[in-house]
């Protein structure tokens, strides 16, 4: 049999790109085409022949499955909708089972890298009516290419997490913090699965130290009463907790129905880190005053780090549905590592710049005293324990001058849930600087709420400016009111 000894480089040369080559060889005789000479040695006298001949080959199969990595050779998906931390009824109505997929993805979210979610989170749909996330956690860089369960919630069902279930998928992590993911089309039996993501911040500085503080003593396991709903919030970054300066953490175990000063109180399903865990993310449970179970659903997963000094710090987000609010365990309740600095004694309180002429303006169109109810209201959420007061401020509305009501405002939230105005009545202009208490209405109970004192002052112009300071802790979401309606003296 002769090979051509082209095709003998041509193979050489294609299989080292190639992992399996599988080649017939037919040869025929007395072509008109090719002539070869062949000689042929023997014990016999050296003879030479030339017959006319052909090399002919046949490449029955060549695999061309190359092994390259994944994890730089990948489609994207950037879908916004596919985020977790969606509100599910926003956008939905999107089927990955018309989708033809092909090899392996890396998500993103509006750009930021993401990860399929390996949390459950009730009523998601990830752009679906069907949420698909993984049954397990994800691989490290060691592990390879590793294959993982598909289970799935319902956007209409708070207790189906993991009820339903898809195929598997191959997932693999890759240098650069991310995964990729060779996705492939979800269980024909579902109804509108769609793959779901979920994107973290960056956490270049350490969240130890770059923190809000959030002394909530209401959010306590003992405090109940009230419906105190944490969407309301503008949730942004870390934060510590804290229990009337002592530090506090969130609980690890079941908390009743209205606790917490909420309709449905959230807790961590799994413990705390330890320090050398780093960075960590966990389930959020919450559970119904009717639905007899530690967990009746789950909210959005949050981050949470252990610290230095016994303490933790936490990425709350917004849980987006009902009246749910973020718990803190009282079981908890330690001494802080604060070092206390003695007050500066000042002697006197004479004020040696006139604060008429110099302050601060606050133009907050949502403190007015026309914005009623919270829970049914219309701008809420706010909280003056959270600003940073610094010296004298002029109430503005929309531009238009006004000032603190010193008379009952119940039933307003002032964008806030306690709305704050002065216990008692407005100097004149030669009464020079005053101080006045602070009260805090309660739905219908005028005085339910003692704040700090703040000082004010009647100034040239029919205006008041005031020095306002944070509220007392103990009262939820306060806000300092303003109305424009009141007559000046």
């Amino acid at each position: 049999m002769y090979l051509c000894p082209s095709l003998v480089i041509l193979l050489t040369a294609a299989s080292e790109f190639m992992n399996l080559y599988v080649i017939t060889v037919a040869l025929f005789n007395n072509h008109p085409f090719l002539t070869t000479t062949e000689t042929t040695t023997t014990e016999m006298p050296t003879t030479t022949e030339t017959t006319p001949r052909m090399c002919f080959a046949e490449i029955v199969s060549i695999s061309t499955a190359v092994s390259s990595d994944p994890c730089t050779d990948y489609n994207t998906i950037d879908d916004y909708w596919r985020d977790i931390r969606q509100n599910p009824y926003q956008d939905y109505g999107h089927d990955d089972r018309l989708v033809e997929w092909n090899g392996w993805y890396r998500l993103y979210l509006n750009g930021e890298s993401a990860q399929m979610s390996e949390w459950c989170v009730s009523y998601m749909g990830c752009g679906g009516y069907t949420g698909l996330y993984l049954n397990g956690s994800h691989p490290g860089l060691e592990d390879g290419v590793v294959t993982r369960d598909v289970v799935g919630s319902h956007i209409w069902y708070y207790d189906q997490c993991g009820s339903y279930r898809s195929n598997p998928v191959q997932v693999k992590a890759c240098p650069g913090d991310y995964y990729v993911y060779e996705l492939i089309t979800p269980d024909v039996s579902l109804e509108g699965p769609s793959y779901c993501a979920v994107s973290f911040s960056s956490t270049s500085d350490d969240p130890c130290y770059n923190y809000e503080s959030l002394d909530r003593p209401w959010r306590a396991t003992n405090e109940s009463g009230l419906w105190i709903c944490d969407e309301f919030f503008s949730w942004s970054g870390w934060y510590r907790l804290y229990y009337y300066g002592m530090n506090i953490q969130m609980p690890e175990t079941c908390v009743n129905g209205y606790s917490c000063n909420a309709d449905s109180g959230l807790w961590l399903n799994g413990p705390h880190p330890q320090i050398e865990d780093g960075v960590v993310t966990r389930e959020v449970c919450g559970g119904y005053y009717w639905g007899g179970g530690c967990c009746d659903f789950k909210s959005k997963p949050i981050r949470v780090k252990a610290c230095p000094g016994n303490y933790f710090v936490y990425e709350l987000v917004n849980p987006q549905y009902w009246c749910l609010g973020y718990c803190t365990d009282v079981s908890t309740i330690s001494q802080t590592d604060f070092i206390t600095t003695p007050a500066f004694i000042t002697g006197s309180s004479i004020i040696l710049i006139d604060p008429c002429s110099i302050y601060n303006i606050l133009d907050d169109y949502w403190r007015s005293t026309l914005n009623y109810m919270y829970l049914y209201g219309y701008i809420t959420g706010h909280d003056d324990t959270r600003v940073k007061w610094d010296g004298w401020y002029r109430l503005f509305i929309n531009g238009s001058s006004a000032q603190m009501p010193d008379w009952c405002v119940s039933y307003i939230s002032c964008g806030g849930f306690s709305s704050l105005w002065l216990g008692g009545s407005h100097p004149g202009v030669e009464d020079g600087v005053v101080t006045r208490e602070v009260y805090g209405s309660h739905y219908d109970q005028c005085s339910h709420y003692t704040s700090n004192p703040i000082q004010v002052k009647a100034c040239p112009g029919h205006y008041y400016v005031y020095k306002l300071t944070s509220p007392n802790v103990a009262i939820p979401l306060p806000s300092y009111c303003a109305g424009t309606f009141i007559l000046l003296q």
